[in-house]
């Protein structure tokens, strides 16, 4: 952190990260010709299954000069050279948390590497990016998967980076995702009749990408996610002025793509292969005309193939961001740890919250503060010995502990609504579940659990690297 317990990390864009995972063996370059259509998604794909590293390809037919790079950011291994820090789960977890609750302001710089090269008006073309069509049935290729897509409330300012889907329709043209509007910065334009300027960046740094894609909630001076990865990252974001509009870019991303999401014409998106386990569509996404196309030279374009698990550690930060939430502005202090397994879909599914209780009306708080803020979630508390990121042992607890009369809680019906502009790829769960998993809280007569410390455990892990093991 910048205040001086971590050590900043040793890199400052996508191009130094990606030297420094090859330098401890997580990268791998790929010099056989790699067809964009369907190849690199499938490569991409089981790699992730086989544990592979990170992949750069070097060789994209019909993109001579022009690698892509995917798999980078997967493991706990690749997130520890990413936050310079031990590679375990809780170390990493510490500094996203602190991260969230103390963030670095951003600087603005005149110049920036991201504006090597420009092109204007006619000059603009889409397919001249070497974009992936990752998946067989998918629509079209998709160039925003892991692109940071950049906002700018125009009543508040606050500035918002969210990832979301891009489809190419043509030379200038994209689709956007209906969430998108999610952030609130969309529907004040278009209520107005007005197009709405967003800017996408494109290989970004590691803490950057990260920050887009999960739930950064703007703090009390109107910081987001610039500002925590900067915090992660130990130093200020750099950030340059767009060409064609009024909004900040990263100024050492590889491509930034300004334009506008047009107030009144949907188009037809998809489908796409999501990570629930299908493949979805838009009927009615946004359509976002491309206005100036700047990059750096011989841009590195980083993807994501879409799976039930892909290239972005989503658990991890989905959450880290919910126990900040649950803790630093809910006041949740007995909260100990949160964990949503990878398995299950973003906006469904169910979460682990570890928790120091003493009552089962602390467990039911906790339950319904949860909701409070994921209305279809279905929640598990267990007590704060427990390995959320055991699965096995997560699944004992709920089977020795719990009756499902007195320690199940059935949650209000929450319709899943985005507005009328979006398809959902399966119909989503509407009423929670709650599961009391704990001991403590009922005075069940247990022996101890036959199990090492957390302090134990903690003193082993911080050396694990040092016993010549992996993780």
């Amino acid at each position: 952190m910048a205040d001086g317990t971590r050590q900043n990390v040793a890199y400052r864009d996508l191009r130094g990260y990606l030297d420094l995972l090859e330098e401890a063996g997580l990268l791998k370059r790929i010099r056989a010709e790699v067809d964009p259509q369907f190849e690199i998604g499938a490569i991409c794909g089981l790699g992730i299954d086989r544990r592979q590293p990170g992949l750069l390809f070097e060789n994209v037919k019909g993109y001579p000069g022009l690698p892509v790079v995917a798999n980078i950011m997967y493991s706990v291994e690749q997130l520890a050279v990413a936050f310079n820090s031990e590679p375990n789960a809780q170390a990493i977890q510490q500094i996203l948390v602190e991260g969230l609750a103390n963030r670095v302001p951003s600087v603005t710089v005149e110049t920036a590497p991201c504006k090597e090269v420009k092109h204007f008006g006619d000059e603009v073309d889409l397919y001249a990016l070497p974009t992936p069509w990752w998946h067989e049935l998918d629509g079209a290729p998709y160039l925003a998967t892991q692109a940071g897509c950049i906002t700018r409330h125009p009543e508040t300012g606050v500035v918002n980076m969210g990832t979301y889907k891009g489809m190419i329709i043509d030379r200038d043209t994209l689709t956007m995702t209906p969430g998108a509007a999610r952030s609130g910065h969309i529907k004040p334009y278009h209520a107005a009749g007005k197009a709405a300027p967003m800017v996408l960046a494109i290989g970004m740094d590691p803490l950057l990408t990260l920050a887009s894609g999960t739930s950064v909630p703007v703090d009390e001076r109107g910081f987001m996610e610039f500002e925590t990865a900067g915090a992660w990252r130990g130093s200020a974001t750099e950030l340059v002025k767009a060409e064609t509009c009024d909004l900040p870019v990263p100024a050492h991303a590889e491509i930034i793509i300004e334009g506008e999401l047009t107030p009144d014409l949907r188009i037809g998106e998809g489908p796409h292969g999501e990570s629930t386990g299908f493949y979805g569509a838009h009927g009615q996404a946004y359509q976002f005309k491309v206005t100036c196309i700047t990059h750096r030279k011989n841009p590195i374009h980083y993807g994501l193939i879409c799976r039930q698990f892909e290239d972005y550690p989503r658990w991890l930060f989905r959450s880290s961001s919910f126990f900040y939430e649950l803790v630093h502005q809910r006041g949740l202090t007995n909260v100990k740890e949160v964990y949503f397994p990878d398995f299950v879909g973003w906006g469904w599914g169910f979460g682990i919250i570890r928790a120091a209780v003493k009552s089962q009306e602390e467990v039911r708080h906790i339950i319904e503060t949860a909701w409070e803020l994921q209305p279809q979630r279905w929640m598990i508390v267990v007590d704060e010995d427990c390995d959320v990121l055991d699965m096995n042992e997560v699944l004992w607890r709920i089977i020795v502990s719990m009756e499902p009369a007195r320690d199940m809680y059935h949650g209000p019906i929450n319709p899943f609504d985005l507005g009328d502009v979006v398809q959902l790829d399966k119909p989503p769960v509407t009423q929670p579940l709650g599961f009391d998993a704990t001991f403590r809280t009922k005075g069940l007569d247990f022996a101890p659990i036959n199990k090492p410390s957390p302090e134990l455990r903690a003193r082993v892990d911080a050396r694990w690297r040092e016993y010549g093991l992996t993780m």
